[in-house]
């Protein structure tokens, strides 16, 4: 907001000061999104490192500011809140979904049709199935979460990354990108098998500046299981061994997750190592957030209480872990419709045995059941004859 308010004196802000500055938010998105359709690598360099404002955000940007006038109506430092009197479009939340066979499927097969189409545009011959491209294509929902299968292939195909226990501790514990480049060992006990998150690093345009976390709740211990202890144990080893390597050349200052040299890792460069793993898995494409989506998924699905998961996400209420984190799997809906159904005892299966249980249509229909005796009752037992239409009661009225 400073930059676009800032000149403004706050007696003399206006509706068009505010409606400007969300004016510039989309020409500025407009940018964006043209440099990286360029084939032009110095523009998309120009563009490196910034995101799309999209309508959700805008709507938080709208309330800040619109909290912080409320406060100097309250003062009478102006007359009128100005931020209240903006349209925006509606900021919905994306749902997330989960990438099923049939979503997989419809994704690829418009992954190839795009592909196709560019490479007759550049006349290369034939398609080429190229990692832009794979980036570029719509996806059902922008929160999509791999299955436990698909987040296996991924973590596999990652296991060699010197980077692949970020990957691997955002996955299975849901730790947020700044906060894995952020990650210091003074956080991490391995003897006890817990890490505590501290601090973030946190990208502003293409900045980084380390700063605090998202909330106090931010900052609780998160238990790891056996097997992600292992795998930060040898990535310890793993790193000591390229400070040895390095020497006086080493930067490094105790993150976990850093550059060869051990200086701070910028938090873009887990994303672009992870997009192109997934890519070169042949897996389709999800954002490195929705990791820790999964990661929600992912216990959930195995039996995990929603207090448990909301605790290890750091959310301040549970309902934001059910709202916004806890897609269910397919199979895991399946298994709670099947529960529902067996929680229920039947007197008659529909099978003539007698045996409780969800009932089944027999042979020959629900008419034909041996045994069975049937009184079929009329559904209605008053009102006009047949085949004569009610009138509306309004105009029968005899007050009309």
């Amino acid at each position: 907001m400073k930059p676009h308010l800032g000149h403004a004196e706050l007696d003399k802000l206006r509706v068009d000061h505010v409606a400007a500055m969300f004016e510039a938010i989309e020409a500025a998105n407009a940018q964006v999104k043209a440099a990286r359709e360029s084939d032009d690598p110095q523009v998309r360099a120009t563009m490196k490192g910034r995101k799309v404002t999209g309508p959700v955000t805008q709507q938080r940007i709208r309330a800040t500011l619109r909290s912080c006038l409320s406060a100097a109506v309250k003062q009478r430092l102006m007359d009128v809140n100005v931020a209240q009197l903006v349209d925006l479009k509606p900021g919905r939340k994306a749902k997330a979904l989960v990438w099923t066979r049939e979503r997989v499927e419809a994704w690829r097969s418009r992954f190839e049709e795009a592909a196709h189409a560019e490479a007759q545009a550049k006349a290369r011959g034939q398609a080429v199935l190229g990692f832009k491209t794979w980036r570029s294509v719509e996806r059902p929902s922008p929160v999509m979460v791999y299955t436990p299968p698909q987040t296996g292939a991924f973590l596999d195909h990652a296991v060699e990354h010197r980077l692949y226990a970020a990957f691997h501790l955002i996955a299975f514990r849901g730790l947020r990108r700044g906060e894995a480049a952020g990650l210091r060992w003074p956080d991490v006990d391995l003897d006890a098998g817990t890490v505590t998150p501290s601090r973030q690093r946190r990208q502003i345009g293409w900045e980084v500046e380390e700063a605090d976390l998202k909330t106090d709740g931010s900052e609780a211990t998160i238990a790891l299981d056996k097997a992600t202890v292992d795998v930060l144990r040898a990535h310890r080893a793993r790193q000591n061994e390229e400070r040895l390597a390095w020497g006086d050349a080493w930067e490094g200052v105790g993150h976990v997750f850093a550059r060869e040299n051990g200086a701070p890792l910028h938090p873009a460069t887990l994303t672009e190592e992870f997009e192109r793993i997934a890519f070169d898995a042949g897996l389709p494409p999800i954002r490195l957030h929705d990791l820790r989506h999964g990661a929600a998924t992912l216990a959930l699905a195995a039996g995990v209480d929603m207090k448990t998961v909301q605790a290890m996400l750091r959310h301040s209420s549970i309902t934001i872990t059910a709202d916004i984190y806890a897609s269910v799997l397919p199979e895991v809906a399946h298994e709670a419709a099947e529960a529902s159904a067996r929680m229920v005892p039947r007197a008659a299966s529909g099978t003539g045995s007698g045996t409780p249980g969800p009932p089944t249509v027999p042979q020959g229909g629900w008419g034909n059941r041996q045994g069975a005796s049937v009184t079929r009752k009329p559904q209605f037992t008053g009102g006009r004859p047949g085949r004569t239409r009610t009138r509306d009661p309004g105009i029968m009225s005899p007050l009309l």
